[in-house]
């Protein structure tokens, strides 16, 4: 172990060097390209497969000199090793309250958080597209290389190439730079392809990638949809904690494309394969619901609760659905399952509010159909009695959210109609006015 451990510190060793002199190794590595550039162009040297590898290794080693040392986790000690002490160090602090620690060199900026590598980005690049390029050389070489004399080099360089893109697209994810991560990505799987090795999870990145861009700017759902069709169609398969949010993405993706019809098909895809999931039965939910078909909707929520996701989100979305559908009751009961289990949800208080609001206005109408004095008197009160137990959740609503003016309105209502009745609202009639005056 201790030899290992030499052996490594050695290598760090050379790499501070390396790195000590790093805008003279970018030139010189330019100068080279430079000459490369004219031997390709000699008709002699052009159709020499070494002319081709030595263009595929010195746009290789552009590509790398600033970057091939780095790995995201290294933690910042490492990192001095290979880079010495930056120019300067520069803090900032995220929205989700992270910090986090920019190491500025004249070639590159390490960003690290916690002590940790979480990102890099290149200030200068020894030369543009630079893996690209030996990927080009190097397929070259092969199509001259008759007697497979760098088979074998070719292959390692382009695995090696493979690792960099991947690496690469990580990064730039990681950045926020998400289209650039999934040129990476195509990258890699065509470099794949045209190796005969299918790369199913980057299908799937790809289209991830493809998808958080979209996210932003609705450019690439197309993208996102190719990509992400493809990884299913070449049998990819997702880690536990992610298990349906494959399809999910596809439907999202289509129905901003306006194609509700296939996003529904890729979720009831998902469904097949996965009956319980409950990231696919919410989406199945929140279609009904926009459809209008509640009892479609309630279906799925019904499965929903059996697989133990009895959640007052799920409970309040069953309540406007008994609502809708005129089961008063039910939505109460619905609403009262989801405050027991949220006391601070605010929705659930405020459309109890309204249901029983709008049940007592319901038993008004009928007492202004009497036509007897009595009859009148007594659904009056019924109904009197009806408006009176909209106060309690209204108030609740109100205590949750004091600036919400419908809330205000209602118990403005409320309090003006039962103060003969209950005297006590008249104190309670004037405050809410002054409320809504001050809104």
């Amino acid at each position: 172990m201790k030899k290992v451990f030499l052996l490594l510190f050695s290598a760090s060793l050379f790499c501070i060097g390396v790195h000590a002199q790093n805008d003279g190794k970018a030139q010189s590595l330019r100068n080279n390209i430079t000459k490369n550039d004219a031997a390709i162009q000699d008709a002699k040297k052009n159709i020499k497969p070494d002319t081709w590898m030595d263009r595929g290794k010195l746009f290789y080693d552009a590509y790398g000199l600033n970057v091939h040392y780095l790995r995201m986790g290294m933690p910042v000690t490492e990192a001095k090793l290979f880079f010495q002490n930056p120019k300067e160090i520069l803090t900032a602090q995220n929205q989700d309250g992270s910090v986090i620690e920019t190491h500025v060199y004249s070639f590159l900026k390490l960003n690290f958080e916690k002590g940790v590598l979480k990102n890099w980005e290149e200030v200068q690049q020894v030369v543009p597209n630079a893996l690209q390029e030996s990927i080009n050389a190097y397929r070259k070489a092969q199509s001259l290389d008759d007697k497979n004399k760098f088979t074998k080099k070719i292959s390692d360089a382009m695995a090696s190439i493979n690792n960099d893109l991947e690496q690469k697209a990580f990064n730039e994810y990681s950045l926020q730079h998400f289209s650039d991560a999934y040129k990476s990505a195509q990258q890699k799987i065509e470099l794949n392809e045209s190796r005969g090795i299918v790369d199913t999870a980057y299908y799937y990145y790809a289209g991830y990638f493809a998808y958080a861009q979209s996210e932003i700017d609705n450019s690439m759902w197309n993208e996102a949809i190719s990509g992400l069709d493809k990884a299913i169609q070449n049998g990819y398969v997702e880690s536990d904690e992610n298990v349906g949010l494959l399809y999910e993405m596809l439907y999202s993706a289509c129905v901003h494309l306006s194609d509700t019809a296939r996003g529904i098909r890729y979720v009831e895809a998902g469904l097949a394969q996965n009956p319980d999931n409950q990231r696919l039965i919410y989406t199945m939910i929140n279609f009904y619901m926009q459809k209008g078909e509640s009892e479609k909707a309630l279906d799925f929520i019904a499965k929903a609760k059996t697989g133990g996701s009895e959640n007052s989100t799920l409970l309040f979305a069953e309540g406007t659905l008994y609502d809708k559908m005129g089961l008063y009751d039910k939505a109460i009961e619905s609403y009262d399952a989801a405050i027991a289990i949220n006391p601070n949800d605010f929705s659930a208080y405020f459309n109890k509010g309204v249901v029983l609001y709008n049940s007592a206005v319901r038993l008004m109408e009928e007492a202004d159909k009497a036509k007897v004095n009595a009859e009148f008197e007594r659904l009056k009160n019924i109904a009197d009695d009806g408006f009176f137990k909209v106060i309690a959740p209204m108030e609740a609503a109100h205590a949750l959210n004091p600036k919400d003016s419908a809330t205000l309105e209602t118990l403005k209502s409320l309090y003006f109609r039962l103060r003969l009745k209950y005297p006590e609202m008249q104190a309670k009639y004037d405050d809410v006015v002054k409320l809504l005056e001050n809104l």
